[in-house]
C-alpha cells in the first residue's frame, strides 16, 4: 500500500491536483505508521518467545496505574464515540507485586483490542476486585464479542478476524493478545476470556497482592 501510493505520486507528478497528492501522501503515511507498530510488536513478541524479557517485580498501586491508563485512552475513545471508565467501587489503593511496565503493556493491548471492536455508543470498563491473596484485573467491553468456536485461538500468534466476517477471526495484526499471554505467563498468571457473540467480551487476570 505504501509503495503503491508513493509510486502514484512520483509517476503522475503534476497531473495530480494538490488535494489528491496530499491524500495519497497521508494514506501512505498512515500505512507506514501501521507497519512501524506491527514491526515493533514482532520484535517485542520475539524477545518474549526467546526468554529475553524478565519481569522486574516491584510493589505499586494498581488503582493508580489503571487510572493513568484510562486517562491516556480517554481522547482516543471519545473520538470513537466510546466511553472508557474505571468501575465504581474499584480497589483504588490496592498494592500488587509485578513489573509495572509490562502490566501497563498488557492493559494497553487489551484496551486497544476492546476499542477496535466496540462500536460508537459502547463502553469499555476496567475494574479491580479482591480475590483472596490476589487482585483480579478485568477489561470489559460492549463490543461485537467473539464466537464461541474462536475463543481457543485468540491468543495464537497472527490469529485474527476479518472485518467482512464478523463470525470469524479480527482485523488486527494478530499479535496483541499473543503478547498479553506471554507477559502474563512470565508473571505466573493466566489470562481468561469470557465472551458472548454480539454482546461483548471480558478479559481478566490475577496479580498477587503486596503484603
Amino acid at each position: 500500500s505504501v509503495q503503491g501510493y508513493l509510486e502514484t505520486v512520483l509517476l503522475r507528478g503534476n497531473a495530480l491536483d494538490a488535494a489528491t497528492r496530499e491524500q495519497h501522501l497521508r494514506t501512505a503515511l498512515a500505512h507506514a505508521r501501521k507497519l512501524d507498530r506491527r514491526i515493533a510488536d514482532l520484535f517485542e513478541l520475539s524477545k518474549l518467545d526467546a526468554g529475553r524479557v524478565q519481569p522486574r517485580v516491584e510493589v505499586f498501586c494498581l488503582g493508580e496505574l489503571l487510572q493513568d491508563v484510562v486517562q491516556s485512552y480517554r481522547l482516543q475513545a471519545q473520538q470513537r464515540g466510546v466511553a472508557i471508565e474505571l468501575a465504581v467501587g474499584t480497589h483504588a489503593k490496592s498494592l500488587v507485586r509485578a513489573d509495572i511496565a509490562l502490566i501497563e503493556r498488557v492493559l494497553q493491548n487489551l484496551i486497544d483490542n476492546a476499542l477496535r471492536y466496540t462500536a460508537a455508543g459502547g463502553d469499555v470498563t476496567l475494574a479491580i476486585e479482591a480475590q483472596g491473596a490476589f487482585m483480579q484485573i478485568s477489561v470489559s467491553d460492549t463490543g461485537r464479542g467473539i464466537a464461541h468456536e474462536h475463543l481457543p485461538h485468540i491468543f495464537e500468534r497472527y490469529w485474527r478476524v476479518t472485518e467482512a466476517d464478523q463470525d470469524g477471526p479480527s482485523a488486527s495484526s494478530g499479535l496483541g493478545l499473543a503478547i498479553v499471554k506471554r507477559i502474563l505467563d512470565l508473571h505466573g498468571s493466566v489470562v481468561r476470556v469470557h465472551s458472548e457473540f454480539t454482546r461483548g467480551t471480558r478479559f481478566e487476570f490475577l496479580l498477587p497482592q503486596a503484603a
